[in-house]
């Protein structure tokens, strides 16, 4: 099997058991869900939830799910949306159980003061999961309207790669095309008021 199936031949080949397709898209996706759930869980509840439980979690309903035949990968960029999709439903609901009313850490109290908790309080404020849809929504939406190269580009930014790898790895030779590259994009997420 070859290293870079398109995403709609590799869920299939999933979908029918093939284990090193499993593999592979558990390698290629893991860290990036792990990111993406470690993002949404407050510094509070880190300590009780952990996003690679979840992404564990993840994989299990996708690849259950998909062999039910429930989901249908048909574009390139279906099953990496999905994948995101499901991790970002599963924190909303880890961080929601944890904050049901015995099981929130906002009520143990030990030696902080008042003022301690106001803040944690502030800064704690997770986004309704309904607002956290809409911006995968639009971050998605977003994302299918960059090139290739634009997206390759910022996914390396996010992940924490400097000009200078990205360079390397995506062979652009000079510092200031990939500096352009990224104004584009920022530029692109003004106009779509993703950013200020």
């Amino acid at each position: 099997m070859s290293d870079a199936l398109p995403e709609p031949l590799l869920a299939q080949y999933c979908r029918l058991g093939d284990e090193q397709a499993a593999r592979q898209l558990f390698e290629t996706y893991m860290e990036r869900l792990v990111a993406l759930a470690r993002r949404r869980i407050s510094q509070r509840l880190a300590s009780r939830v952990d996003p690679e439980d979840i992404v564990q979690s993840v994989f299990r309903t996708f690849f259950g799910r998909l062999k039910a035949g429930e989901f249908e990968i048909s574009d390139q960029d279906d099953l990496c949306k999905l994948l995101m999709r499901i991790t970002v439903h599963k924190t909303l609901r880890q961080i929601a159980f944890h904050q049901a009313a015995k099981r929130n850490p906002g009520l143990e109290k030990g030696q902080q003061d008042l003022d301690d908790d106001r803040l944690r309080e502030v800064l704690d404020n997770e986004p309704t999961p309904e607002a956290t849809v809409a911006f995968v929504d639009q971050l998605e939406h977003f994302l299918s309207r960059l090139r290739p190269e634009e997206r390759e580009v910022l996914e390396m930014r996010l992940q924490g790669f400097s000009n200078d790898e990205i360079g390397e790895k995506l062979n652009i030779k000079h510092d200031r095309t990939i500096r352009r590259i990224i104004e584009r994009i920022r530029g692109q997420a003004m106009q779509e008021e993703l950013v200020p």
